[in-house]
């Protein structure tokens, strides 16, 4: 293993499984040299230039096929609510895709016909079928990536892909859940957490970073300042949480009622960003400590349920994704737990929030990528291959790039 820089260790991700050296690179250059389709349960690939369709049981939920192009799915979802007129528990989908990629995917809207599909920008419907339940991410059996690494060591590469493919890939949680240009979403939540009003605004506006818009840098230095109004009429329009904040506030309300002003589904993926630090914090205990593969003090899941994986059969370790109502049997992965969040001065009922509140549940600790092609030459590197549902493809880039800065490499 090798240590990873000061950036990865502030998100928790403290270690490269691969000892090789960096080998650079550039992701994302286009939308098109990251595209992400969906594996519905029994493999069946959602391929962005079309499929068969999905067979089933007709109902009240339109199921559609939609290929978005430098689209973010929750935005894309919102426009969908609010031109159709749908509550928020009318939309369904099986994960939350990249923005800066071409994602395909399928969504569910109750009560919708394909007619009534407004026209968005970057936005495709490639298909359409009627069933009887919603899609969820308990239908989604993975994701398919087809990604092009530019401007990288070949060879470095190479070298990089052989030890990747030798052991197993640490389960971290990636940096698109944290953030690469602003990391601070995992602090924004840890503020919900601890119901402080007060350090959620001082990370929203007062921590300012240098990869920021000019106009994003003003527009919270002004808030920071406490110049609410000002700060709104600076504020990017693209920056809809800020705006949602500050208008808030400029209007007089109390700074925990400001807050709730922004999107609950924003509010709640701040504190699911928590829930991600603190379990790549423990998942990095976890590897300082090995080995790379389950020991008998590991706890594994049968059943729905954790037990020591001396006493199973299945040999998947997990680690707990802290929240409330979590059960963990003395073991390995309980110590860790109360380290952290030892160290974080928290409980797990901490966790149980009104309306924003997390549950706990378990994640495995390591994950094997099914690789499917790979072609390396002339400085490009291209990789196509199958992750469960919940992984990150930047996860794999990461063993390869090793970036001190992820932002300078399109993360």
């Amino acid at each position: 293993m090798r240590k990873a820089p000061s950036f990865d260790v502030s998100l928790g991700l403290e270690w490269y499984i691969t000892d090789t050296r960096p080998c650079g690179g550039v992701i994302k250059r286009a939308p098109e040299d990251f595209v992400v389709e969906e594996i519905l349960e029994g493999g069946l690939v959602v391929s962005a230039s079309g499929f068969g369709g999905i067979g089933g049981r007709p109902g009240p939920w339109l199921w559609v096929h939609v290929v978005k192009r430098d689209v973010d799915t929750l935005k894309l979802v919102e426009a969908l609510r609010r031109s159709l007129g749908l509550r928020r528990g009318d939309i369904g989908i099986g994960g939350i895709k990249d923005a800066r990629a071409v994602a395909s995917q399928i969504i569910s809207l109750f009560g919708v016909k394909p007619e009534d599909l407004p026209k968005i920008p970057g936005v495709e419907y490639k298909g359409f079928w009627y069933a009887d339940s919603p899609v969820s991410p308990s239908r989604i059996a993975g994701n398919r990536f087809t990604l092009v690494l530019r401007d990288v060591d070949v060879e470095c590469a190479a070298e990089a892909l052989r030890a990747l493919k030798a052991s197993p890939l640490p389960n971290y949680y990636g940096y698109q859940r944290f953030g690469t240009v602003r990391p601070v979403s995992h602090l924004l939540g840890r503020a919900l957490v601890r119901r402080d009003p007060d350090e959620f605004i001082e990370v929203m506006f007062c921590r300012v970073f240098e990869a920021e818009s000019p106009a994003a840098r003003e527009a919270r230095e002004l808030a920071c300042r406490g110049d609410y109004s000002a700060a709104l009429s600076k504020m990017p329009k693209s920056l809809l949480e800020e705006r949602r904040l500050l208008k808030a506030l400029a209007s007089g309300e109390n700074p925990w009622n400001a807050i709730m002003a922004v999107p609950y589904s924003i509010l709640k993926i701040f504190v699911e960003a928590y829930q991600a630090y603190l379990f790549n914090k423990m998942l990095s205990l976890r590897l300082a400590d090995g080995p790379l593969g389950a020991a008998e003090d590991d706890l594994v899941l049968e059943g729905g349920y954790p037990i020591l994986a001396a006493k199973a059969s299945d040999r998947q370790p997990v680690l707990p994704v802290p929240g409330s109502g979590l059960i963990i049997p003395e073991s390995r992965a309980r110590d860790y737990l109360r380290r952290v969040l030892g160290e974080e001065g928290l409980e797990l009922r901490d966790f149980a929030l009104s309306r924003v509140g997390v549950a706990g549940s378990y994640r495995r600790i390591f994950v094997s990528p099914v690789w499917i092609s790979e072609d390396l030459s002339d400085g490009v590197a291209k990789f196509s291959f199958d992750m469960p549902r919940g992984s990150y493809a930047t996860v794999v880039l990461r063993e390869i790039v090793k970036p001190e800065l992820p932002y300078r490499h399109g993360f």
